[in-house]
């Protein structure tokens, strides 16, 4: 039997992306705001923003779908490690960076965490705008 694994959108590899949208806006976020704020970091262009992250293939849209679905794990194996802290109150979770998320993220050096910066760069300063350019159309496939 052989098993296939994709890192291509894996826990992994959005949680590292989680960690920089955490540190980037320093906020508690939402789990539906956290899988759009991955989203626009990968098609930033999409929202009036730098160019994108990752190549716009057809239908990449759909892939909001599977991110909302291994969202969970990525924080799962954010929080398991330490590198966020989750928030409950009464309005529901919500997670934040915490000291380890900061030191994590300072640790990636490579030309894709590079260009990520420019990317969450923007999407702090333009984060209402992101979150409501197309926030009916996304929602709606969460």
């Amino acid at each position: 039997m052989t098993l296939r694994h994709s890192n291509f959108n894996s826990p992994v590899e959005i949680g590292t992306r989680v960690a920089l949208i955490l540190v980037s806006l320093d906020q508690p976020l939402c789990l539906d705001d956290l899988v759009i704020l991955d989203y626009a970091l990968l098609y930033s262009k999409e929202f009036g923003g730098p160019d994108n992250l990752h190549p716009a293939l057809p239908n990449h849209i759909a892939e909001i779908a599977h991110r909302r679905e291994v969202m969970p794990k990525s924080l799962s194996f954010l929080s398991k490690r330490g590198l966020m802290q989750m928030i409950v109150d009464d309005t529901g979770y919500y997670y934040s960076a915490n000291e380890s998320t900061t030191d994590f993220v300072s640790c990636l050096r490579s030309p894709y965490y590079k260009k990520s910066w420019v990317r969450l760069n923007w999407i702090s300063e333009n984060r209402e705008k992101v979150l409501s350019t197309k926030i009916l159309e996304l929602k709606s496939l969460l």
